[in-house]
């Protein structure tokens, strides 16, 4: 691939890398560790933990570690939003936002995407 998505977690950001220059730019995060989704800049992380491309490289998947919630950032805008996890640390199974983790430090997709 041409581009690599980092997780930068003590700066609170998805940084985008391109592969040929090495040239480094934020896809999304403010720098202030917080849990908000929003556009690029305007979103917050609270330690993001790790990262996975979908197999259409339209989104990112981010577990937010401090925050206990896995985000989903649209790749080409920088779009954050709450894919699971009530961001309140603890176990519970459920649906989007009322599931429950505590400090997810990685993500991963199945082979049929």
């Amino acid at each position: 691939g041409s581009v690599l998505f980092v997780a930068d977690q003590s700066n609170h950001k998805i940084r985008r890398v391109e592969v040929a220059t090495g040239a480094v730019s934020t896809l999304a995060g403010s720098g202030t560790s917080g849990s908000a989704g929003g556009l690029g800049g305007a979103a917050q992380f609270y330690g993001p933990y790790g990262v996975v491309l979908s197999p259409d490289g339209s989104a990112l998947f981010v577990a937010d570690w401090g925050g206990n919630k896995i985000l989903q950032v649209e790749a080409a805008t920088g779009t954050v939003t709450t894919l699971a996890g009530s961001g309140e640390g603890g176990d519970t199974d459920a649906v989007g936002g009322t599931a429950q983790f505590y400090f997810p430090c990685g993500v991963a997709i199945s082979p049929d995407g």
